[in-house]
């Protein structure tokens, strides 16, 4: 049996999503880390550039919960499963959305991160509540 309480993606879900705990991104992400999925092209790379996707997220939501269904690691690749609950603060409607973060771990830390989350999804719950609002990663 898997011990996932026992990865990096585990605690990266747990302290930065779970305990809000902002200050654990720069803990677990390298300030080079390369991010698919989440950042804009001209956005800064790794840890301060994840910082704005975080802060914009939190501003749109609140009472963000990632419920890790399970944590794959083979060498220094790890692979997470994940369903997403919040509120979205403009409406109060309970939003959710699942989704992938695979990670290469590099001196303990997050160096490149691949995210493939359904925010097409979710934004088709956010339109259902508030059809002039359309979230954006950033």
């Amino acid at each position: 049996m898997r011990q996932i309480q026992s990865t990096l993606l585990y605690h990266w879900f747990e302290d930065v999503w779970n305990r809000e705990q902002e200050d654990s991104i720069a803990k677990m992400m390298s300030d080079s880390a390369i991010l698919h999925g989440i950042l804009q092209p001209d956005q800064p790379p790794g840890a301060t550039g994840f910082q704005q996707f975080y802060r914009n997220f939190k501003q749109q939501f609140e009472h963000i919960h990632f419920d890790i269904k399970d944590v794959v690691q083979q060498d220094d690749m790890e692979v997470a499963l994940t369903d997403v609950t919040a509120i979205y603060r403009e409406t109060g409607k309970e939003v959710a959305f699942s989704g992938l973060c695979m990670v290469r771990v590099q001196e303990g830390k997050i160096a490149e991160a691949w995210n493939q989350y359904d925010f097409l999804s979710l934004n088709k719950q956010i339109e259902a509540s508030s059809p002039n609002t359309v979230l954006t990663p950033v």
